[in-house]
């Protein structure tokens, strides 16, 4: 049903009303039905940011803790498409889960009692990678250090099991935090994929934006964490170079990407240094085993580059960062107010009009009537607020401890990539030394099957049988040798091997504990969620039956002149007649 908005004091009704019992304003449809609403008891929509194939999002105030937010509508004409509502709330939960500084952070999502789909973010200011490609390459530092924020938070995403899925210049966003211009922001995760919640997209679809999409993605539409850093490899040549890696039709893009060698940025912009090639050629590898390990270990590899580029020439920047506004605000005004300042005129008019008693029986029945609506009305409204200020105190109280375990959970993981890396390198070597193992137990059978019978004979030794001997003893001591390699690698592995097994068991204690926090939070959360979802239901009811009767009492007291210039305005053109009785 849809809701008429007056312009005056921001009441809401529903059904066939056309004035505003509480200050006679001419009701109007709204050109946006968001605007002017509170969700969830706290969140003011104040005006649309922009809008995308999933949603709309728009600017709103936190009620509470006085700070603006970014909340984002799924289209409504998208809500009996069970799929999506599941997509949406997916990217809520996904991005939600990993908590992550260089990941936008997702504090709050669910379902308005009237079925309208929703998630809060925190509301950046700045502008987007594609933004700035737009105005030409980046700097070859800029682009590293803006890869390397968004390669730690794509790690943290697929610790936790969560793949992008659409890494691309127009979702990384650039905010100032502090001195640092290039503050990294990932963005939509509207098909983000929870490898275990095989639900959420179809079989068999491709996801992704063609230009930056991973051959493994073309192929499978199985999340993997290296298709993300494969498209991030894409945005890197794009911002040194200014141009995108392949060009051409989404089918063309596919083989491409499937089949097509990546040049080297170098070859478009011949200043970038071969280091900087190599980072990026390795991203973009088709076979997945050949790039990077994860994320973190791409992170070291850029910082050892940077470590060797020439110094950046020294900038002046402004050291005042405009930091979130936090002061407290003002109490919304809430229609209730001005319904218990129109009743009470009501229940004035009622003894002056009436004072010897002459009132229609109907008369004091409904004003009391009213009386106890708005009564119901502010009590309605002190559990709503006391719900949302509930639920802002469950977020703060969650959001320290997810951050120290997600640092924690950073750091391990660093580790034991560290240790993976360092495994795999150890297993190389341990294979290459088994070999040459083999190599010298051949060679010592051959010295053995070449001495001479004349050794078990106790006759001298000639030259010939000496140069044997002398092999045998070589052999002997590099078969020794390559033994004792063996040995060591073999206990070096088992050492690390051993670390990292230490080092998984600590992750996986960490992820117990985070997702038995995000659990324990969901759950209070939805609680919180429902009773405001109830609490607000209530109070659209007691709206709704308020505004007939209001409108019947204002018309009687219009039969009165000294009543009329205390009367709502709209009450002048209303009669009793029709209206319903109490």
């Amino acid at each position: 049903m849809t809701f008429k908005l007056c312009p005056t004091c921001d009441a809401r009704f529903r059904g066939d009303i056309e004035s505003c019992p509480i200050d006679g304003t001419a009701l109007r449809i709204p050109d946006d039905p968001f605007i002017g609403r509170i969700i969830a008891g706290r969140y003011l929509v104040e005006e649309v940011l922009g809008s995308g194939g999933m949603g709309t999002v728009y600017r709103a105030r936190h009620q509470i803790i006085g700070r603006d937010v970014a909340l984002k509508f799924l289209d409504p004409a998208l809500l009996k498409n069970e799929r999506q509502r599941k997509r949406f709330l997916g990217e809520a939960r996904a991005a939600n889960q990993i908590n992550h500084e260089h990941i936008i952070d997702i504090t709050d999502f669910g379902e308005t009692e009237d079925g309208l789909v929703y998630m809060v973010m925190e509301y950046l200011e700045g502008r987007t990678v594609a933004d700035e490609i737009d105005l030409g390459p980046l700097a070859p530092r800029r682009a590293l250090r803006i890869a390397m924020q968004v390669a730690l938070g794509l790690a943290r995403a697929h610790e936790l099991g969560v793949v992008h899925r659409d890494i691309k210049p127009a979702n990384i966003y650039l905010v100032r935090r502090k001195l640092d211009l290039d503050y990294v922001k990932i963005l939509d995760f509207g098909v983000a994929r929870i490898e275990a919640d095989m639900r959420i997209t179809g079989q068999g679809t491709i996801v992704g934006t063609p230009e930056y999409i991973a051959p493994e993605q073309v192929r499978s539409p199985v999340a993997v964490p290296s298709a993300d850093l494969y498209s991030l490899g894409c945005v890197l040549f794009e911002m040194l170079t200014g141009r995108l890696l392949f060009e051409g039709k989404i089918t063309m893009l596919l083989v491409k990407h499937l089949n097509d060698p990546a040049p080297a940025p170098s070859q478009l912009v011949p200043s970038i240094p071969k280091a900087i090639d190599e980072l990026v050629l390795r991203l973009l590898k088709k076979d997945p085993a050949e790039r990077f390990r994860d994320g973190y270990h791409f992170v070291e590899e850029v910082q050892n580059v940077l470590d060797h580029l020439a110094p950046p020439s020294r900038t002046s920047s402004d050291s005042s960062a405009s930091e979130p506004n936090t002061q407290a605000v003002s109490p919304v005004h809430s229609e209730e107010d001005s319904f218990y300042r129109t009743v009470a005129t009501y229940r004035a008019l009622l003894d002056e009009m009436h004072p010897q008693g002459g009132a229609p029986n109907w008369l004091p029945q409904t004003v009391t009537y009213l009386e106890n609506l708005v009564m119901d009305l502010q009590l309605l409204r002190q559990r709503l607020r006391a719900s949302a200020e509930k639920a802002t105190e469950q977020e703060e109280k969650t959001r320290g401890p997810r951050s120290r375990i997600g640092r924690a959970l950073d750091q391990l993981a660093q580790d034991e990539s560290k240790l993976g890396r360092r495994i795999e390198a150890l297993t190389g070597e341990l294979g290459f030394a088994e070999a040459q193992l083999d190599e010298e137990m051949q060679a010592i059978f051959q010295s053995a099957r070449d001495a001479p019978v004349a050794l078990n004979e106790g006759h001298p030794l000639t030259c010939q049988e000496a140069t044997c001997i002398a092999r045998l003893v070589s052999a002997s001591r590099r078969l020794a040798n390559a033994r004792q390699t063996v040995f060591d690698a073999r206990a070096e592995l088992e050492a690390r091997n051993g670390e990292r097994k230490d080092v998984r068991f600590q992750m996986t204690e960490l992820k117990d504990q985070l997702a038995s926090m995000n659990a324990a939070s969901t759950i209070d959360q939805q609680f919180v969620h429902d009773e405001v979802t109830r609490i607000g239901a209530q109070i659209q009811a007691r709206l709704d039956a308020m505004a007939p009767y209001a409108k019947r009492v204002a018309a009687h007291f219009q039969q009165f002149p000294a009543a009329k210039a205390r009367l709502p305005d709209a009450s002048k053109a209303i009669t009793e007649d029709g209206l319903p009785s109490a």
